[in-house]
């Protein structure tokens, strides 16, 4: 079995296009493709997904059919989290492309470099193009997150469940600030966002607005707690190196 530094996960319907440029972005700027995988969640009732999941030539994506939800944290991301194997993962969308050359190579050093003999506990913020449009008024955060497995498995999600769609990567940022365990990776994943006008809104857009909480939403004290533990307890060994 390979050792997986880093999965990326996200769910996709209807974006052909986007997926398969976000793919080939991929493909192109990872160094060591047998180190990363790619884990993408597709509704059961797209008919369209599944031919493409039929007819796509890349070893380092897997699909999952799922279940329709609303709930993309916990029925995508978390769902397509407790299929991996990665040390760390990124949570991307498919209107997205990796811009930087051997991005895996740098971020790895990046992450070895910051955490050391320390947990695996850490959010790495990447550069995501989103400028202007970000929402500063709920501080620094990026589109697609980079955490550390270590702190995935003690709040047992990527996104708390609460928070089905967006303001999960706001919320996520602001809990790691809390605990000083951010660090910004020399990586561009470019966002092509309704929100920053590289795309006209389309069904998917309306269907995660149907779901959304405000994005003032603020970790919880148990949620603070739990990665407070998990960085006192004795260090676990990866089954990754």
């Amino acid at each position: 079995m390979n050792q997986i530094d880093f999965s990326i996960v996200f769910p996709s319907r209807d974006h052909h296009i986007l997926l398969t440029n976000l793919l080939a972005s991929i493909s192109t700027n990872t160094k060591d493709i047998n180190r990363t995988e790619v884990l993408v969640a597709i509704d059961d009732d797209d008919q369209a997904m599944q031919e493409f999941v039929r007819t796509h030539d890349y070893t380092f994506v897997k699909f999952f059919t799922v279940p329709r939800s609303l709930n993309f944290s916990r029925d995508y991301y978390t769902y397509l989290y407790k299929q991996s194997r990665g040390k760390w993962i990124i949570a991307c969308n498919d209107d997205a492309e990796f811009i930087t050359q051997e991005w895996d190579v740098k971020a790895k050093a990046a992450l070895e470099a910051y955490i050391k003999t320390g947990h695996n506990i850490v959010y790495g913020w990447i550069e995501d193009m989103l400028g202007p449009y970000r929402l500063t008024q709920f501080g620094n955060y990026c589109c697609f997150p980079l955490i550390g497995r270590d702190g995935i498995e003690a709040l047992g999600g990527v996104f708390p469940e609460r928070i089905p769609t967006w303001g999960a990567d706001i919320f996520i940022e602001q809990l790691y600030r809390n605990l000083g365990r951010i660090i910004k990776l020399p990586i561009v994943i470019k966002h092509i966002s309704v929100h920053n006008k590289l795309r006209a809104p389309d069904a998917i857009h309306q269907r995660i607005a149907q779901n959304q909480v405000p994005c003032s939403v603020n970790p919880t004290p148990q949620e603070i707690n739990a990665l407070i533990m998990a960085l006192r307890s004795p260090k676990k060994e990866s089954a990754n190196g």
